[in-house]
């Protein structure tokens, strides 16, 4: 089980699984109108730099008044948690294609909040069950997703193709960690061994 909240670095709680995104309220709470960029960069562990980068790009929309309101921190996160498996550019094409222009909220299909809560289930459900078939992803969204009602016709077939698309990726990365970890347990019982030989 994750460590920490998924594009964060705070603890992981078992009450985060309901809805990853509300374990941010404290936060919000005491920082009235959004989170500075010194408190992003501490919740997610990114140099200001990226975060400041990511919104020169068009990543991420421009703070107001230097704080980053909720839904920009959402999108600030789901980038940061995916950054491990996708390319940044892949990342942001997903996050247009489901919700479009990053300074336009009305052609989006579901809030960022809430695609972020969706996709740390998903991570949570993958890394109880250990299957990372694309079979049991494809379920696994279908599931999440049963009840969406989206603002346009094609909004819960884009939303679950895009879910699938990541999940995809972050099982694909989570199986090259443990290659990795099964490469190095091999090399390293095999270099004792020829160390003890000599």
């Amino acid at each position: 089980m994750s460590e920490h909240l998924p594009g964060t670095t705070l603890p992981f709680t078992t009450q985060d699984k309901a809805d990853a995104f509300s374990a941010l309220d404290p936060i919000f709470a005491v920082s009235p109108g959004g989170l500075l960029l010194s408190q992003i960069t501490e919740l997610t562990g990114l140099g200001a730099s990226t975060v400041q980068n990511w919104v020169k790009r068009g990543w991420v929309s421009r703070p107001e008044h230097k704080k980053y309101g909720e839904l920009q921190v959402a999108r600030i996160l789901l980038i940061n948690l995916l950054r491990p498996a996708m390319q940044l550019e892949e990342i942001v094409t997903l996050l247009r294609y489901i919700n479009g222009s990053v300074d336009d909220r009305t052609d989006d299909i579901i809030p960022e909040t809430r695609l972020y809560s969706l996709l740390c289930s998903a991570i949570f459900e993958l890394e109880v069950g250990r299957n990372l078939s694309s079979g049991a992803i494809s379920a696994l969204v279908d599931a999440l997703l049963y009840d969406y009602q989206g603002p346009v016709p094609d909004a819960s077939q884009r939303l679950n193709t895009a879910l699938n698309v990541m999940l995809l990726n972050v099982a694909a990365s989570k199986l090259m960690q443990r290659a990795a970890g099964i490469y190095e347990d091999c090399i390293t019982v095999k270099s004792e061994g020829c160390a003890a030989d000599s």
